[in-house]
């Protein structure tokens, strides 16, 4: 049994989506926003459930706002 066949990426032009921020740029608000929640709403202070609901809840909410901003901003780009 063969392979099917893939065209060559073209080595010319990275692999980039127009869709998504990099990586690292959710990395950094989430990790700033994680430190932030931790100043303000220490661990101890609310039981464990509520604290991994308002981590994922802040998380899911960045992620979006990323995403929105970095579609807003690279909208004339193709």
């Amino acid at each position: 049994m063969t392979d099917p066949q893939r065209p060559e990426p073209n080595s010319n032009q990275p692999e980039t989506s127009q869709k998504w921020a990099p990586w690292w740029i959710y990395l950094i608000v989430l990790l700033g926003a994680n430190y932030l929640r931790a100043l303000v709403l220490p661990g101890d202070s609310l039981p464990l459930p509520a604290t991994v609901a308002i981590a994922v809840g802040q998380a899911a909410v960045l992620f979006v706002i990323v995403t929105a901003i970095w579609r807003l901003t690279r909208r004339g780009e193709a």
